[in-house]
């Protein structure tokens, strides 16, 4: 059964169809998170399947995050945050065995392709206090302990930050998470404290001259010195560091 002036659209057979489908309504219908879901019923009216499909499509969905089951109060539109996609990458980064490092190379090349567009960008502009912080996190790095890794994270978040790209930047701290965590299962050589800081010593040095190409240089001689140091662990195999480009004129 349809409600008059709903178009009548073909039923979807399977549970990926299902799930599609209510997310559409969901953007279709404008509902922001903590707005409560259609009705089980409506759902099926709207969509054309059966309860049982309905609810498997739910359960899908809040593995995903997209909506949230509230037990005794009902169902409503997730806020969908990067919990749900951090599991899945770093099953995906692991699930072939610790010693296959290709999909953590993979991952680190797709977090220095944005960082190092993010830290050019910031290098042409940023505030000034900018440069300040980010000493900061340089003299928490030389000492060893949480912190240091701590100061490394909140590093790259603040050029993340300072780009103003909400997405890369909860792009670029997940990556930075998930990495982490498969990199220490490999059990590679860790970097010293002072080679990590000098390393992001370089990064301050280049935004503090507003250089984009030595900006983006310096974070390719960062990235290159983590695969280095991957590709020295126990497994080896990461791969080999690329050619520095020039800089541009």
């Amino acid at each position: 059964m349809t409600h008059p002036g709903r178009t009548p659209v073909a039923r979807p057979q399977r549970s990926e169809e299902i799930t599609k489908r209510i997310i559409d309504l969901i953007v279709e219908r404008e509902l922001p998170p903590g707005a409560p879901m259609p009705t089980e019923l409506s759902l099926m009216e709207d969509i054309g399947v059966s309860r049982n499909s309905i609810r498997e499509a739910i359960k899908a969905l809040q593995a995903l995050g997209i909506v949230e089951i509230r037990h005794g109060y009902g169902t409503f539109v997730g806020s969908a945050g990067s919990e749900s996609l951090q599991t899945w990458l770093l099953f995906r980064t692991r699930a072939r065995g610790a010693t296959d490092v290709g999909r953590l190379r993979d991952l680190l090349e797709v977090r220095e392709m944005l960082e190092t567009e993010l830290t050019r960008r910031v290098a042409a502009d940023h505030r000034p206090e900018l440069v300040e912080e980010l000493q900061a996190c340089v003299a928490r790095m030389k000492r060893k302990g949480p912190d240091a890794a701590e100061a490394d994270r909140e590093f790259h978040d603040l050029i993340c930050a300072e780009a103003g790209f909400d997405l890369a930047r909860e792009l670029t701290g997940l990556f930075w998470d998930v990495y982490r965590i498969a990199e220490s299962e490999l059990g590679g050589p860790a970097s010293s404290p002072t080679a990590t800081a000098k390393r992001h010593q370089a990064i301050v040095d280049a935004l503090l001259l507003r250089d984009a190409d030595a900006a983006a240089e310096a974070v390719h001689r960062h990235f290159d010195e983590v695969r280095k140091r991957a590709k020295a662990g126990p497994y080896g195999g990461f791969g080999v560091a690329r050619p520095i480009p020039a800089a541009r004129s």
